[in-house]
């Protein structure tokens, strides 16, 4: 239970931030591989740290079930790994674009 009536202010600000946080690693972590510059890499880690910050205050809060916490817990696993896994995709269909374009100029 809510031990203060300002928890839920501070809850709420947590999961906006996370959010935001979340959004601005995968940005910041996909422009660093486009460009290679290690500012974006070292906001990328900011951001990070930031949405784990975020994810311990939610789930460490009286509010939330253990199924919800629990749910954050995997969202949170997710956002991370997501970006990794996209960047492998994109240069995958990247390169198979490079292989048909080769196919077709040498016909």
């Amino acid at each position: 239970m809510m031990k203060d009536p300002y928890e839920i202010v501070w809850v709420l600000a947590a999961g906006f931030f996370y959010i935001l946080f979340a959004g601005g690693y995968a940005l910041s972590y996909t422009i660093y591989k486009m460009n290679k510059n290690p500012l974006y890499k070292q906001l990328a880690i900011g951001f990070l740290i930031g949405m784990l910050y975020c994810a311990y205050i939610l789930m460490t809060n009286g509010i939330f079930d253990p199924f919800w916490k629990w749910l954050l817990g995997f969202a949170t696993l997710a956002y991370i790994a997501i970006p990794f896994g996209m960047w492998k995709v994109v240069i995958k269909i990247h390169q198979h674009e490079q292989e048909l374009k080769r196919k077709r100029e040498t016909q």
